[in-house]
């Protein structure tokens, strides 16, 4: 015989209250509030960390071709001639003449894809439209120099960094610069990065 239970006897169901629903509220507001700009920055250091990455792999691996190949290895940016902005991507190549810019017949070896907004890369007067490397590894525009990459135009954000630096001294050797004084900004062999587009 099966028992029948009155709905007297059943436990009353418990909701949320108005008070507690605001109170989670205020705390998901507060966890957001702290969380969102500690992720976008998180985004943007990521960002420019692999972009300068990128671009120092290329770089090493231009220099190493050179030495392998036993001929000019150039990468020539793809933006406007002598702009030294390389924002839109670059193209590695076999230099068989020595002239910088890649001519008919002359063998490709990687391409960079552009970069996505706000990100900005600007070679210094040296690399206004291509760098490039000898035989020996060493590199052939006269006294080296450095790619500057930003997120935005701004060097530095509320404290943040928002720049990166590639140097390439005039033996070829590559290394990303460092910030020794602290103040979040990447430094040349000359002094911190002036700006954005490395003038």
């Amino acid at each position: 015989m099966r028992s029948k239970t009155s709905g007297a006897g059943r436990p009353a169901a418990r909701g949320f209250s108005l008070i507690e629903l605001l109170v989670v509220i205020a705390i998901v507001a507060l966890l957001l509030g702290v969380g969102v700009p500690n992720m976008q920055s998180y985004v943007v250091s990521s960002r420019l960390a692999g972009s300068a990455n990128d671009m120092y792999t290329a770089l090493n691996l231009a220099r190493s071709e050179a030495v392998r190949r036993q001929a000019q290895v150039t990468l020539a940016h793809n933006g406007a001639a002598g702009s030294r902005d390389w924002t839109s991507g670059w193209t590695m190549f076999v230099d068989a003449d020595g002239d910088g810019t890649l001519d008919a017949g002359e063998e490709v070896l990687r391409v960079g894809a552009a970069l996505d907004p706000p990100l900005t890369l600007f070679g210094s007067a040296n690399f206004a439209n291509f760098i490039a490397f000898d035989a020996a590894g060493r590199l052939t525009n006269a006294g080296g120099g450095s790619f500057v990459l930003c997120h935005g135009t701004a060097l530095v954000v509320d404290g943040e960094p928002r720049a990166r630096a590639v140097l390439v001294n005039g033996s070829g050797r590559v290394r990303m610069a460092l910030d020794s004084n602290g103040d979040r900004i990447p430094e040349t062999d000359t002094g911190p990065v002036p700006n954005c587009n490395n003038s």
